[in-house]
């Protein structure tokens, strides 16, 4: 099986080394990461048409059948350059993005550079995994217990083959393996990360915003959602297939003279 592997943290962090690991036992692995960390930057692509590279080794080595390159490029466009045959490796079976330095739970999904890179292998037809560590900046970072939970989740793609592409996004609970309480197919939960801050002025610099932080306490995560499993100890799998039915378009059509469209033809239409 050849692996594309990517990140949104850049080709030195651990959790991509730890993925690159992990998946050298399925296969062979073509890791192709930002040159920089492009956390936030979603699915977006790059304004240049021309984009470096160069042939990365990990200092402290890695397996035989791990090739890497360092990309000047968003996470998407590392996952789309890769899928289009630019370097070696390919044709691909399965995309990975990750293992992200901290959770991607809920509507954060429309942000998170590793799910953007997921979902960029999604559209173009090759299965696609997003897996995060619900890590914090601070402490202990249990990559082992990620590295654990994204074999599982290779093994059951392999073992259930779909006849369309799907992306997983799998977030871990930042604990020992032993301590998990299991593995539950999830749902997003609906709160975004948008809700915790605002910007406005400041106080310091003229003709500048600042961040705003508001306290996050009290926020208690729906059941069967990601936020949920995660913080019971979880791993939460959440299957992303949506897309081609979110984009078909409601068949009806707007005279050139109509000012507006009655809302109860819209309903019947749907």
């Amino acid at each position: 099986m050849n692996i594309l592997l990517t990140n949104d943290d850049g080709i030195t962090a651990p959790g991509i080394w730890t993925a690159a690991r992990a998946l050298a036992n399925s296969g062979k692995v073509t890791v192709v990461a930002p040159t920089t960390n492009y956390s936030g930057f979603g699915a977006a692509l790059p304004p240049a048409r021309v984009l470096s590279y160069f042939p990365y080794r990990r200092p402290d080595g890695q397996p035989g059948n791990v090739t890497a390159y360092g990309l000047a490029a968003t996470p998407a466009s590392c996952a789309h350059a890769g899928l289009s045959g630019a370097f070696s490796g390919g044709p691909f079976n399965l995309v990975v993005s990750g293992i992200n330095h901290g959770a991607n739970l809920g509507r954060d999904v429309f942000y998170s550079g590793t799910v953007g890179a997921a979902l960029t292998a999604y559209l173009l037809g090759v299965p696609a995994i997003a897996i995060s560590l619900d890590a914090g900046p601070a402490g202990v970072a249990h990559w082992d217990t990620a590295a654990w939970a994204l074999d599982a989740v290779v093994r059951l793609w392999r073992e259930n083959p779909e006849p369309t592409p799907m992306f997983f996004n799998v977030n871990v609970p930042n604990l020992p393996i032993s301590r998990l309480a299991g593995t539950q197919i999830t749902s997003p939960v609906n709160a975004s990360c948008l809700t915790l801050y605002r910007f406005g002025p400041d106080p310091h610099i003229e003709n500048a915003l600042t961040i705003i932080r508001r306290d996050a306490e009290g926020v208690v995560p729906e059941p069967w959602t990601d936020a949920w499993a995660v913080e019971l100890g979880y791993v939460s799998v959440t299957p992303f297939r949506a897309f081609p039915d979110l984009l078909c378009a409601v068949p009806w059509t707007i005279q050139p003279d109509a000012v507006e469209v009655p809302l109860a033809s819209i309903r019947s239409a749907m």
